[in-house]
Formats: C-alpha cells, sequence, structure tokens
C-alpha cells in the first residue's frame, strides 16, 4: 500500500473524526488505555528470537536478535541483543503515568500502528487550556519504533481550537520533545522522562509567555515569507509561480482570517497564519506520500515551522 496504514495495521479516532486515510475505526468520544489499545488492535507484544545466517542453522548469529510480532510472526526489525523492547501495554501505562492523577484519567484520543507494527503512536488528551485568547487542546504524545530505527519518543503538541492548527513552537525554557533510546527497561524510561520532561504544564505555560511576547510585537510578513520561501534563478517556471502562490496564500490568511483579526500584523498573526497553512492547506496535486509526509511532520516535527519561529523572532520588533 501507498500509506504507512498496511493489512495488519489499524486505529482508531475519537470525538468522531475520521481516522487518516480513512481506515479504521470512528469513536465517539475518548478511551481509557484498556479500552484504546484494544481499539487500536495493540494487544500483541513483540518477541525478541535469535537470527541465523543462511545456511548455518545450528549457530545464531552474536549480538544480534530479531523483533517478531507476536500474532503475525512479521519481523519487525534486526536489532542488538542490548535492545530492551517497549512493549504496546507497558507504553500505555508509561503514558498513564506520566499525566494521569487520582482526579483525572489519561484518556486517548487517537492510536494505532503503521508499516505492520513498526511504529505505533497515541494522542494523549490533557486539560484545555487558553494561549493569548485562543483555546487550545493540549496534548501528550507518544511514538514507539519496534524496527530498531527510532527511540521512543515522548513530546507534547497543541491544536488551536478554532482552526485546527498544530502548535509546536520550540522554546528555550521548556522542552517540548524527548528521546528514550530502547536500553534501558520502562520503569527507568520513566523516571528519565519524568525527570526530563518535568511538569507537561510548564511547556504551555512557558508557551503562553512565547504568544504574549509576539503578540505584543510587529513584524513584516512580505520579509518572514521571502526569507522562509525563498526564489530562486535555478526554479522553473511551474516553481515560481507555486512559491508566489503559496506566500499570497499565507498572505490573506495574515491580514483577513477572521480568527487571526486579534493579532492583525503582529509577530504572532504571522506565526499562526503560516502554522494554519502548513496544518490546513491541501496541495493542488497530492502524492500517493502526502498523507504519510503529514503524518510524519505531526510525529517528527514541522522542520518548516521551526525555521519560521526563528525568521519571525528575528525580524520582530
Amino acid at each position: 500500500m501507498a500509506h504507512g496504514i498496511m493489512e495488519n495495521d489499524w486505529m482508531f479516532s475519537g470525538k468522531g473524526v475520521v481516522p487518516w486515510h480513512e481506515i479504521g475505526t470512528v469513536l465517539d468520544g475518548v478511551l481509557t488505555s484498556d479500552e484504546a489499545i484494544k481499539a487500536a488492535k495493540l494487544i500483541w507484544k513483540v518477541d525478541q528470537i535469535s537470527v541465523f545466517a543462511a545456511g548455518n542453522w545450528v549457530q545464531a548469529i552474536p549480538g544480534f536478535v530479531a523483533n517478531v510480532r507476536s500474532d503475525t510472526k512479521e519481523v519487525l526489525g534486526i536489532v542488538t541483543d542490548r535492545y530492551c523492547v517497549a512493549q504496546n501495554k507497558d507504553v500505555f501505562a508509561f503514558a498513564d503515568e506520566l499525566i494521569g492523577t487520582n482526579k483525572a484519567k489519561c484518556t486517548y484520543e487517537t492510536a494505532g500502528s503503521l508499516w505492520n507494527g513498526r511504529r505505533v503512536f497515541m494522542l494523549v488528551n490533557m486539560p484545555k487550556s487558553r494561549i493569548v485568547g485562543d483555546d487550545y487542546q493540549p496534548y501528550l504524545c507518544l511514538s514507539n519504533a519496534h524496527d530498531g530505527t527510532a527511540s521512543l519518543q515522548v513530546f507534547l503538541t497543541g491544536i488551536r481550537v478554532v482552526c485546527n492548527n498544530t502548535l509546536t513552537a520550540a522554546l528555550h525554557t521548556a522542552k517540548r520533545k524527548i528521546s528514550i533510546r530502547h536500553l534501558t527497561n520502562m520503569e527507568q524510561r520513566k523516571d528519565e522522562a519524568l525527570r526530563t520532561m518535568g511538569a507537561a504544564s510548564k511547556y504551555f505555560h512557558d508557551l503562553e509567555v512565547f504568544a504574549s511576547m509576539l503578540a505584543g510585537k510587529k513584524v513584516n510578513i512580505t520579509k518572514v515569507l521571502d526569507k522562509l520561501f525563498p526564489a530562486s534563478k535555478q526554479m522553473s517556471t511551474r516553481q515560481v509561480k507555486s512559491n508566489l502562490e503559496v506566500k499570497e496564500l499565507i498572505k490573506t490568511l495574515f491580514k483577513q482570517k477572521d480568527d487571526l483579526q486579534n493579532f492583525r500584523g503582529t509577530a504572532w498573526g504571522a506565526y499562526q497564519a503560516i502554522a494554519d497553512y502548513r496544518s490546513n492547506a491541501e496541495p493542488r496535486r497530492k502524492t500517493a506520500t502526502y498523507a504519510d509526509t503529514k503524518m510524519a511532520r505531526f510525529l517528527d516535527g514541522d522542520e518548516v515551522m521551526t525555521h519560521a519561529q526563528e525568521i519571525i523572532l528575528e525580524l520582530a520588533a
């Protein structure tokens, strides 16, 4: 299949939202971890078995094992024998302990797997907050690879409710994302995550400070976009035209979008206009990998938004 959801993958999406690629289960509401792991069909385990060279089935290859999915018996990846598997059920429990409390249960809006289980992800609801007058839905996201290609990643993100913008500002004062290598057990990983990330609320508190600062500064949107999307002599006529259209679309969002009128002309308005384009704009021609790219951008971060943030901070006055 062209996208990351393959024949042995599944996912669910709560609140009646259609799942990615329209494959999976639409649920009315969020779930507890016990419900979510079943709805996403992630109750399988990863077993580690010895690896043998073809023609030599007597002596295992030293130092390496295969990560094998328990239900389908598919090899998800070859890893060193120091690799500690973060089982799906343990990652859900890990998320519960990171933000769950006795007063409020940790609830999941989305969870699933990609590439036949090589990657597992989950999106955990956190209490809603407001940033410079706007409602935001904060999330704790976890992404885990079973093929040895990536660490267990824990990161924070927010969705601007009024327009579904993804907010992933990089702050010097609070970490948004940490990566934990598969060389320790889950209990040690939890201690490391709690120690490194601290209270998740700190990131969103500092994000409010950052947003307020940008909302109080002016910026020239044309200069921002010329640096973010530079034109060059090497571009074809079609590329030049596309480049100009992207800039004009973002300028229109910046100047005319109803929910940005309170931030018109400000650095925060410029940031949100670019975020709106990156989060919601549909390309004229969708490639076979478009949805995968968008999903990866959400899970791994958007380099364009990081660069936009740097430019806005440089030009804002």
